[in-house]
């Protein structure tokens, strides 16, 4: 009698260690998904500068997050559309405005933000914080102040991209679309000098070392 309880007990002690174990691995499969899409909020990346960043009077919402996503101030396309929508919006908006829900965005606007940033904190910026812009004759060139590169890092400043000019010939080989320019034939002509101006706006005289600080006339 008591060898047929214990055989009986058996399945059952077996069965509860098993649901046990079920529930263990359940608890820890909900809790992994909720930190990965938690995740999907955060920062991109730590200790980065502040950024300007000015939406057009045309630009679309999906502009919007496409450009955000592409230079790496959000990590989830979906996640940053999710926030948008159920952050506490303070403005009413206008009839330009992009809107998401019951939120808005102005455009016409330009957002300091960063890439260390949150969703959220960046949400919160778009709905509340923009500062109006005129683009009647035209916004700002670049979406971004400093520029980014594609994927997110900061272009190098005019300074930077010539630092390698040291002379007159290597200012000749960097004039081009970021400007630059040469004295005229008349002037060499008159005075017998011939000097570059280079895109970072630094002198050069040919048959001189060094440069000087161009100033325009």
């Amino acid at each position: 009698m008591a060898m047929t309880q214990k055989r009986r007990r058996k399945p059952i002690f077996m069965l509860i260690a098993f649901l046990i174990g079920l529930s263990f691995l359940v608890s820890a499969y909900v809790s992994a998904r909720k930190q990965a899409d938690e995740a999907k909020f955060l920062p991109p990346r730590r200790n980065t500068s502040e950024i300007q960043y000015t939406i057009g009077k045309n630009v679309t919402l999906e502009a919007v997050i496409g450009d955000l996503a592409y230079y790496d101030f959000i990590q989830d396309k979906e996640a940053f559309r999710h926030a948008l929508e159920f952050t506490f919006d303070a403005t009413a908006g206008d009839a330009n405005s992009l809107r998401i829900g019951s939120n808005t965005i102005d455009r016409e606007a330009t957002y300091t933000i960063s890439q260390s940033m949150s969703a959220w904190e960046i949400s919160r910026i778009l709905l509340n914080e923009g500062t109006h812009q005129d683009c009647d004759h035209g916004c700002p060139d670049s979406n971004f102040m400093p520029q980014l590169l594609p994927g997110g890092d900061l272009a190098p400043t005019i300074a930077e991209k010539y630092a390698w000019v040291e002379t007159y010939e290597d200012c000749v080989k960097a004039i081009g679309a970021d400007g630059g320019q040469l004295s005229s034939e008349q002037y060499f002509q008159h005075t017998g000098i011939r000097t570059c101006v280079s895109p970072d706006q630094r002198q050069f005289t040919q048959g001189k070392e060094g440069s000087t600080e161009f100033v325009g006339g």
